[in-house]
C-alpha cells in the first residue's frame, strides 16, 4: 500500500473522532481509541537498528485543543482520552509521549477539579502508571487553591528482532470539571494534553544488517585476496621471462 493509500485510508477511519469517541483499527496494524478532539498523521520509513533493516509504520496523534472551564461555564465537564495498542502480528518499535500540564484554580472553594493519567502495559504487566507532579501555591489558603501538575515526557524504545511480537498498550486521559457558579466564588480548571506517536513494524519483513566492523573486515579480506593475487601475477609473469 503507497503513502497515499495509508494517508487516505487513516483519514477515513478517524474522521467521527472531530466529535465523538472513535475506535479505529488502523491497516490492521494497531488499534486506536480516541475520545476528544485531534489531528492524526501516519508514515512509513524504512529503519536500521539493532542490525536489522525493517519498514516501520508512524502514527501521530496530536490534541487540537486544550480543555477548559471557568466559573462562568459551570457546571461543566469535558475529557480527552488515547488509548493505542499493537494488533496481533505486529510489533512495536517504540512511542514518544510529549509533555502534557493540568492546573486548577479556586478562590472561596469554588469546585474545580482536574485529573490525569499515563500508563504502559506489555503483555498485561504493568510498566509505568503515572498520575504527574503536583504543586500547590505554598501561598494558598482555604479560599484561594491553585495546584499545577506536570507530566514529563514518556519514551519506549523496543528491540528489534523476528520474533512473536510482544503486546504493548498506551493509555493516556485527562479529565476536567467546574462546579455551579456561586456568588464571591471564582476559579478554573485547565488540562493540555500530550501528542503521541507511536510505531510499528511486521517481525516477517525483519532483514539482519552486518555490523559496521564486518563490512570493514569484509573490505579488508577483499583487499588482502587482491593483493596476493597481483603477487602471483607478477611472480608467474617473472618467472616465464
Amino acid at each position: 500500500m503507497t503513502m497515499k493509500q495509508l494517508g487516505c485510508a487513516l483519514a477515513l477511519a478517524l474522521s467521527p473522532m472531530l466529535s465523538q469517541a472513535a475506535v479505529i483499527d488502523v491497516l490492521g496494524m494497531m488499534t486506536l481509541d480516541v475520545s476528544g478532539a485531534a489531528r492524526t498523521a501516519i508514515s512509513q520509513a524504512t529503519v536500521i537498528r539493532n542490525n536489522y533493516s525493517f519498514l516501520e509504520t508512524t502514527v501521530l496523534i496530536e490534541p487540537t485543543s486544550i480543555l477548559y472551564f471557568d466559573a462562568s461555564e459551570g457546571p461543566q465537564s469535558a475529557s480527552y482520552s488515547v488509548n493505542v495498542s499493537n494488533n496481533a502480528g505486529y510489533a512495536v518499535s517504540g512511542f514518544d509521549v510529549g509533555a502534557a500540564m493540568m492546573e486548577r484554580y479556586s478562590v472561596k472553594y469554588f469546585p474545580a477539579n482536574t485529573q490525569g493519567v499515563l500508563s504502559h502495559y506489555r503483555d498485561g504487566e504493568q510498566i509505568k502508571r503515572d498520575y504527574g507532579q503536583s504543586f500547590t501555591d505554598p501561598g494558598g489558603s482555604d479560599y484561594f487553591l491553585q495546584t499545577v501538575t506536570d507530566f514529563a515526557p514518556y519514551s519506549f524504545l523496543a528491540d528489534i528482532n523476528a520474533g512473536p511480537p510482544i503486546l504493548h498498550n498506551l493509555g493516556l486521559s485527562y479529565m476536567i470539571s467546574v462546579g455551579a457558579p456561586n456568588p464571591g466564588w471564582y476559579g478554573w480548571a485547565l488540562a493540555v494534553p500530550a501528542t503521541l506517536t507511536f510505531r510499528v513494524y511486521d517481525p516477517a519483513t525483519v532483514v539482519p544488517v552486518p555490523e559496521p566492523a564486518a563490512y570493514a573486515l569484509t573490505g579488508l579480506g577483499l583487499l588482502a585476496l587482491w593483493a596476493r593475487r597481483r603477487r602471483e601475477r607478477v611472480a608467474i609473469g617473472e618467472g616465464s621471462a
